[in-house]
């Protein structure tokens, strides 16, 4: 019983976050739309890098080793490539959220 119990409280908290992380996924397009759509590809489509190289948001979200962890450090240093956006948590959890939306 108690392990039916558990797993009931996983489902409800599974799903009551649902929205939030859809939520999270339209402020993170909005979010590279504005800030990130100059040099990357932020759209679904095409899975391929640009011209000059820079990835598209979609060939990052498939990239083996990305997950919400390493996109959250990544968005979190300064690159030499990208400019210094100071994102807030809040912030790069819309944008994780967005990028991993585009598997």
């Amino acid at each position: 019983m108690e392990a039916r119990m558990r797993m009931m409280m996983a489902m409800t908290l599974t799903l009551l976050s649902l929205p939030a992380a859809a939520q999270d996924s339209r402020s993170g397009r909005v979010l590279a739309e504005r800030w990130c759509m100059a040099c990357h590809v932020v759209e679904r489509e095409p899975r391929s890098a640009t011209a000059d190289g820079v990835p598209s948001f979609p060939a990052i979200a498939v990239k083996p080793g990305t997950t919400a962890a390493s996109l959250d450090s990544y968005l979190s240093t300064g690159h030499t490539r990208m400019p210094d956006f100071q994102l807030s948590r809040g912030e790069r959890n819309a944008l994780t959220a967005y990028i991993l939306s585009l598997r």
